[in-house]
């Protein structure tokens, strides 16, 4: 099928293939919709295998897998700097997460498109946070760390051609700490991977594991909830990984499970009842589109960008921000199949606005 893309050259930048995230995931889809090239800083084996997506273009590593943080952060923005000189044989680049430090090695005729899934946290609006994590007499490095890489991201996003983000949340928090405007582009759902049916069977979390998606907390609910059964989908580097090992150690009803390809999480989606997902102040999310285009409803905490897409009560339900357990409890009690399969009317009609042609003629356009 003829693309309007297919006589232009394009490059997807993205940081890191680290984990099975919902930021890979769409880099998969924009790589289908451009028929582009893919770069990244490492492509890691516990990662998506591009190769099992019938991925048939160019496959370009910047750097060597390294697992400690903080050498990984150093030592990805060198390689950006210093080994991307590739990048200006193309028409069009797309910097996706951290990677915009290569700009400047486009060419002057490169359109040059940054995906912004968020200003980095750890410099704007969490920086207190973050600090608060970093041992007292580390903290004046973590500042001076902090400034230098503000200005070289302040210094790299003024570079840009676009500016696109996942949310009128991330667009408004882009605004506030940047003063740029960005458009919106939110990610998709390719439906056709979907068998509608139902199924009155388990509860899914797919969050990555780590301290801000609270999946302890969801874990923690069906330690009470014998009678309904829970799967957690994980990836093997997931900081989390043990702590969840060790809730769920001995409660027959809940599965930890590691999928090898990304075909499989639809199987588990198509055959759960609902999906949850609670994270703290999450910009963007796929699962909530994913589970909406499988007519299945979600349990959501109540949080900015959750409101720009889902309906309470008609295409899921929301706790509030805390996520107690006990709130966790008393909806997954409400979901009955009953109540799950009288969503699906405004599941469907909801999900169509994140549907994947929608995204592909948005994305033409601005490429």
């Amino acid at each position: 099928m003829y693309s309007p893309m297919s006589d232009k050259k394009i490059l997807i930048l993205h940081d890191t293939f680290l984990y099975k995230g919902w930021g890979e995931r769409l880099i998969l889809m924009m790589w289908k919709a451009l028929k582009s090239d893919i770069a990244s800083g490492f492509f890691s084996q516990w990662s998506f295998d591009l190769r099992k997506e019938w991925f048939q273009w160019k496959m370009i590593p910047v750097s060597s897998e390294v697992f400690t943080k903080w050498l990984r952060h150093i030592k990805l923005k060198m390689s950006f700097l210093f080994s991307t000189k590739f990048i200006s044989q193309y028409d069009s680049v797309i910097f996706s997460w951290d990677s915009i430090s290569a700009v400047r090695n486009c060419s002057k005729k490169t359109k040059k498109i940054y995906y912004c899934h968020t200003p980095p946290r750890y410099i704007y609006d969490l920086h207190s946070l973050y600090l608060q994590k970093v041992p007292f007499y580390l903290r004046p490095l973590f500042k001076w760390a902090c400034f230098v890489f503000k200005f070289l991201y302040e210094r790299d996003i003024s570079k840009m051609d676009l500016i696109l983000t996942n949310s009128i949340n991330t667009q408004k928090r882009i605004k506030k700490y940047l003063w740029y405007d960005s458009q919106v582009l939110y990610p998709p759902v390719d439906t056709n991977r979907f068998i509608h049916k139902w199924n009155q069977g388990y509860f899914l979390s797919f969050a990555r594991l780590a301290d801000a998606k609270r999946v302890d907390k969801i874990v923690e609910a069906f330690t009470r909830l014998p009678d309904e059964k829970l799967i957690v989908i994980y990836g093997k580097n997931d900081p989390q990984r043990e702590k969840i090992f060790s809730l769920a150690d001995s409660y027959s009803n809940i599965e930890l499970i590691t999928l090898e390809n990304n075909d499989l999480l639809y199987d588990y989606i198509w055959n759960a009842r609902a999906t949850i997902y609670i994270p703290i102040d999450e910009d963007f999310w796929m699962s909530p589109v994913e589970s909406m285009s499988a007519w299945k409803p979600v349990l959501w905490v109540n949080e900015w960008w959750l409101k720009e897409t889902i309906i309470h009560e008609k295409t899921w339900v929301l706790i509030e921000q805390w996520a107690d357990v006990e709130d966790i409890i008393s909806w997954v009690k409400y979901l009955s199949p009953e109540v799950c399969a009288s969503m699906k009317d405004n599941c469907i009609s909801r999900s169509q606005e994140f549907w994947l042609e929608a995204f592909q003629d948005k994305l033409y356009k601005y490429v």
